[in-house]
């Protein structure tokens, strides 16, 4: 290899590094707060309305009263009603679709994979219904604390605001 492509090559490995890398506070910040929000409030692979601790976390961050305390208890125990044995179905549906993809059957791809989407598309309402709920439970403080993690997790991305150039010839 030449000189030069190597040092292009290092060269652009270090520009890489340095375009993403962070520091510890660059991260996501919740609406209104200039802090970090809690590891427990961003959303993992479950969200933010998921895992064992569920309840306490959202009591302890947002500061729920007993009545919302009582709304969100009562709608993550509907929606664990409701979702039960979903992952059940989704996992047999995985291994038929597995079958068919190695005997062939196209027919029997299309069948599965369209049983996989909707079952998918009630997982979808039925943890947006869930979220709309605890939502609704919130007061306006509460709800802006929240609204970052909630657009993320429903993968709302922030629109960019378009850049200003100046005129031709203006005084910058």
């Amino acid at each position: 290899m030449s000189k030069k492509l190597v040092l292009s090559i290092a060269v652009a490995a270090l520009a890489a590094g340095l375009l993403t890398a962070q520091s510890p506070g660059d991260g996501p910040r919740l609406k209104g707060k200039g802090k970090m929000p809690p590891s427990g409030m961003l959303p993992g692979p479950g969200g933010i309305l998921e895992g064992p601790n569920a309840e306490q976390r959202l009591t302890r961050v947002l500061g729920l009263n007993a009545e919302q305390q009582n709304k969100v208890h009562t709608a993550l125990e509907e929606r664990k009603v409701l979702t039960q044995g979903q992952a059940g179905k989704m996992d047999d549906l995985r291994t038929q679709l597995s079958a068919a993809v190695k005997a062939g059957e196209d027919s029997k791809i299309d069948q599965i994979t369209q049983d996989m989407a909707r079952l998918q598309q009630q997982q979808t309402a039925i943890q947006a219904k869930t979220m709309s709920k605890v939502y609704g439970a919130l007061n306006v403080d509460q709800r802006a604390r929240l609204d970052a993690s909630l657009d993320r997790q429903l993968g709302v991305r922030p629109r960019r605001s378009p850049a200003v150039t100046p005129a031709p010839g203006a005084v910058q």
